[in-house]
């Protein structure tokens, strides 16, 4: 990271940037699309009276409408939030095992999120055991991807103007989707790490070995939460 509060800024924000882009891109190719592919497939395999029923999300089963352009706007911005999550805690975690990592939490978290025992998907569609195995995929496939965007765009990000120009419109659904909050909130919380890396003290916590044992002790307890709160759905569900 670059000295200087101008510098560690645009450092910085870059990297949110990427994160916006890259996650944008993960969420919509497989938490959107294929996240319709999946109730598509599910809907084949399910009985008839299920085609028309309204979702847990309010969505019609078997149809498209504007509700699914809602749907591919939201699960585009959602990857772009986590994608930010992720490039924040990046630098603390094995390299050899970022991917791996985020890819299992995101699908801990995503599928406690999507899969509940009380809703009508779940009970409705079947197999209820491919349903479960496809939700749970659906967020970590995005998270692996996201991470993998990041790791291969980075070499290229800001240097490639087309690539970066391409890659940014994913981008604007966050920023339609959150009104401007999102984008806002990212450059904000960016100038205010960069004022923070000015304090050489805060600059070599932040590569501490304990901090780094922090943010991984930290994201398997969040993990083993999730899959408890999952692994109870799963079980009635089943």
């Amino acid at each position: 990271m670059p000295t200087g509060f101008r510098p560690t800024f645009t450092h910085l924000l870059r990297g949110a940037w990427l994160a916006l882009a890259a996650g944008g891109v993960a969420g919509l190719l497989i938490g959107g699309i294929g996240g319709r592919f999946a109730m598509f497939v599910l809907r084949l395999t399910s009985d008839d009276f299920v085609r028309g029923a309204e979702s847990d999300d309010g969505f019609t089963i078997g149809r498209f409408s504007l509700a699914t352009v809602f749907l591919l706007l939201i699960t585009t911005a959602l990857g772009s939030v986590a994608a930010v999550i992720y490039m924040s805690i990046r630098p603390a975690l094995p390299a050899r095992w970022r991917r791996a990592i985020w890819a299992t939490l995101c699908g801990a978290i995503g599928g406690a999120a999507i899969i509940h025992s009380d809703g009508i998907d779940f009970n409705l569609l079947e197999p209820t055991a491919l349903a479960i195995a496809m939700f749970i995929a659906i967020p970590a496939g995005g998270g692996w991807l996201m991470a993998y965007f990041i790791d291969r765009w980075q070499p290229w990000w800001a240097k490639n103007r087309r690539r970066t120009a391409v890659a940014s419109v994913a981008v604007v659904p966050v920023a339609l989707a959150g009104v401007g909050i999102v984008p806002g909130a990212v450059i904000v919380a960016t100038a205010v790490v960069a004022v923070l890396a000015q304090v050489g003290a805060l600059r070599i916590i932040a590569t501490h070995v304990a901090v780094r044992g922090a943010v991984c002790l930290g994201l398997g307890a969040l993990t083993v939460l999730a899959l408890v709160n999952l692994s109870g759905d799963v079980r009635t569900l089943l």
